[in-house]
């Protein structure tokens, strides 16, 4: 964690060292995907794809959306239509992420065998966003404007990381980020949310939490641990999303958490996952958030 923020200084402006122009992608089918002209019909059932192709300009290119992004106008599609819906509207690409394609294989099937062009792409990790932005900007041929993207992230991330860096080291706090209320789970260390809090020089409750399965950007953090540190807690950080709905009152009220010194001190923040784990420019947004909380003398 330390290593990589060291190094934050390198990608700023070199992030075109970071895309050799050699890269492949490749499909679903197996097959190396054509990057000598942008895919201009483009569906992608993954917020974070559409959000980043919008802000590097490629919207244009967009035929199909999730629902989430039903305010940009452009139909809706979703993982549970028809392999007809999708063949009717004409894709030279489909975007989707790994859990479309682990818990939807017979549409990933379908779409193969109607000849589809299915790619499969997320960052679970906080050093694979360059390539996950630039890869879109490839596809999109909006490489240019993805580098840009890519850039102007990487300037900002280093304005708040400087800002955090003066912060006194007496000031500097600890937290526990939950990630899943009732598994018991908190973002890995190599997730993005832990990322987040290696910037602001927080220090995590569960730097020895363990991934619950290779990859994973959640990890496994027994309660016991959890209340046996307890008392060196002084924020309670909750991600809000579609795997987690956490509430202040919910947390307080969870048998044996007043051993949280942050949780009898009301300690406790909800914070949107969007802003902290989704792969976009929006990450920016989630650390002034977790620092605001945190460290909101600072931000």
């Amino acid at each position: 964690m330390i290593k990589i923020i060291k190094l934050l200084s390198i990608f700023i402006f070199m992030t075109q060292l970071c895309f050799p122009s050699n890269t492949e992608i490749i499909s679903e089918s197996g097959k190396i995907i054509d990057l000598t002209k942008p895919h201009t019909r483009i569906i992608s059932l993954y917020g974070a794809h559409t959000d980043v192709l919008v802000n590097i300009g490629a919207e244009k290119n967009l035929v199909g959306v999730e629902k989430s992004n039903a305010d940009l106008g452009i139909e809706v599609f979703s993982y549970k239509d028809s392999v007809e819906k999708f063949i009717s509207a004409k894709p030279d690409l489909i975007l989707i992420r790994p859990m479309i394609r682990d818990r939807f294989s017979g549409l990933i099937r379908s779409l193969k065998n109607a000849n589809l062009t299915v790619v499969t792409i997320k960052p679970t990790k906080f050093e694979e966003l360059d390539n996950y932005w630039l890869t879109l900007g490839k596809l999109s041929g909006y490489e240019k404007e993805a580098v840009q993207y890519t850039d102007d992230f990487h300037m900002n991330l280093a304005k708040l990381k400087k800002k955090a860096d003066s912060i006194p080291t007496n000031e500097r706090k600890t937290v526990f980020f939950e990630a899943r209320h009732k598994t018991n789970q908190t973002t890995s260390l190599d997730g993005i949310p832990a990322y987040i809090l290696g910037v602001l020089d927080i220090e995590n409750i569960a730097y020895d939490a363990t991934p619950t399965k290779k990859g994973s950007s959640v990890a496994d953090f027994p309660k016991e641990l959890l209340l046996a540190r307890g008392e060196k807690i002084d924020v309670y950080l909750a991600q809000y999303g579609a795997m987690n709905r956490p509430t202040v009152d919910i947390i307080k009220k969870a048998p044996g958490y007043k051993a949280i010194r942050a949780v009898r001190e009301d300690e406790i923040y909800i914070i949107d996952e969007y802003n902290v784990s989704r792969p976009t420019n929006g990450l920016l947004d989630g650390i002034n958030e977790i620092g605001h909380v945190v460290y909101p003398k600072y931000f």
